[in-house]
């Protein structure tokens, strides 16, 4: 299996638009082009902290994660996005429509 995660930062005034999105459009548009599963995390602030090195979060900055079967399956996703219009709109709205910003992207395998 293949993990895909990234975490960006989403403007406090458009978080809940950007919440909707991805639970009406995100969701179903990653897993029709071969996710397994799509979901979208954002801090849990806690009273107690578990490390000394645990830092109250960023509200405004979520992960999201993308599980693939295999690589191939994820390549093939990326390719999608850089060849079809329709699936350059959607990814672009990430930055258009919500002002995404301050992102690191991860690829994991489980071993």
């Amino acid at each position: 299996m293949i993990l895909v995660q990234w975490s960006c930062e989403v403007p406090q005034q458009k978080r809940e638009r950007f919440i909707s999105f991805a639970e009406k459009k995100l969701k179903s548009f990653y897993e029709s082009y071969g996710a397994l599963r799509y979901e979208l995390f954002f801090p849990m602030n806690t009273e107690k902290k578990y490390f000394t090195y645990h830092a109250t979060e960023n509200e405004n900055m979520y992960t999201e994660q993308l599980l693939f079967e295999t690589f191939k399956d994820f390549e093939k996703l990326y390719d999608t996005i850089e060849e079809v219009e329709e699936a350059q709109n959607m990814v672009g709205k990430y930055v258009k429509e919500f002002g995404i910003s301050n992102c690191n992207f991860k690829i994991l395998k489980q071993y």
